[in-house]
Parts: structure tokens; C-alpha cells; sequence
């Protein structure tokens, strides 16, 4: 049985998330189940999906302490993982990037807290062992091939939306 906010804020909030998430996977629907051509842009996706369900994880299950232990141990790969989703986005999409990768992030979340609602009590003893398995990898490194393993970019939402605006180059007469 689906859990159900209990407070009406925490049910606008819910609301407010499907119907982002939905308009989100609709201007999406172009790139569901694609992969980037690009193996450290795909990378990127498949880290910020780790980090988004292991969020998901840690404000369910009362994790709290192991997501900020994760935060601290993958930072310098967390930060250049921000840096070349956001560079991603914004060289893709132009101008509307920002605003797309904060659509995206956020129908990300929302797509892990909808799984979670679907698995209610059975969700904390199945995915808390996320933390252990990343406090067990060998070192940082290991971070992006774990993440590419765990297959958590939602079908729906995908990966690199659109191609890359092309480069433009100066032409002959403008030199």
C-alpha cells in the first residue's frame, strides 16, 4: 500500500512533484532510454542518479549520517560530476539548460521517492545496504563504475536529452 503524506503541505509537495515529473518525462520523451555517445557524460547521469537515491534512502530511512559520510568520502567526485552535468545541460540546451537540469534533478528525485512510495515498508530493508556497498569500494574511483552498475537512470527520464549545439565556427570572411 502506497504511504500517503500526512500533512497537507506534505501532500501539495507530493502533488506538486508528480505533476513536475510529468511534465518533465512528457518534454522528455524524445530522450527515454537513450545513453550519451559520450561515456563521461553518461557518467555523470549514472553518479547523479547514485547520489539521488541515496538521498532518497537517507531522508526515508532515517540515514542521514552514512548520506553525509558518502557526501564527505565523494566529494571531489560529486563536485566534478556537478560540474560536468551542469556543463552538460547548459551546453546542450542553451540558455534553457539550468532550467532543465533543475526539471530534471527533480523528476529524478521524484522518480526514487515514487519507487520507494511502491515498495513501502520492504524499501529501507532493501536499499539501505547501498551505503555499505559504496563505504566498501576500493577508493573514489570506483565511485562511477559502481554507479554505472546499479542501472538507475530512469528508463523514462534517460540521458543526454538532446545533441550538443554544434561549435560554431568563424567564418572565412568574419576572420
Amino acid at each position: 500500500m502506497p504511504l500517503m503524506p500526512k500533512t497537507p503541505s506534505a501532500r501539495r509537495f507530493a502533488r506538486a512533484g508528480a505533476f513536475v515529473l510529468s511534465l518533465v518525462m512528457t518534454s522528455t520523451a524524445a530522450m527515454a532510454d537513450m545513453r550519451c555517445s559520450d561515456p563521461r557524460e553518461q557518467s555523470h547521469f549514472e553518479v547523479t542518479a547514485l547520489k539521488t537515491e541515496l538521498m532518497v534512502i537517507a531522508l526515508i530511512c532515517e540515514e542521514r549520517d552514512n548520506y553525509n559520510a558518502f557526501i564527505t568520502r565523494y566529494r571531489p567526485t560529486l563536485i566534478e560530476t556537478d560540474r560536468g552535468f551542469t556543463a552538460y545541460f547548459n551546453r546542450a540546451l542553451g540558455r534553457a539548460g539550468t532550467r532543465q537540469l533543475d526539471a530534471y534533478v527533480t523528476a529524478l528525485a521524484n522518480s526514487r521517492q515514487q519507487g520507494a512510495q511502491m515498495l513501502g515498508s520492504d524499501f529501507c530493508p532493501r536499499n539501505r545496504i547501498l551505503f555499505e556497498e559504496v563505504a566498501a569500494l576500493g577508493s573514489t574511483a570506483d565511485l562511477a563504475g559502481y554507479a554505472a552498475g546499479k542501472d538507475l537512470v530512469p528508463a523514462a527520464l534517460g540521458a543526454c536529452a538532446a545533441a550538443p549545439a554544434p561549435v560554431r565556427q568563424a567564418s572565412r570572411n568574419n576572420r
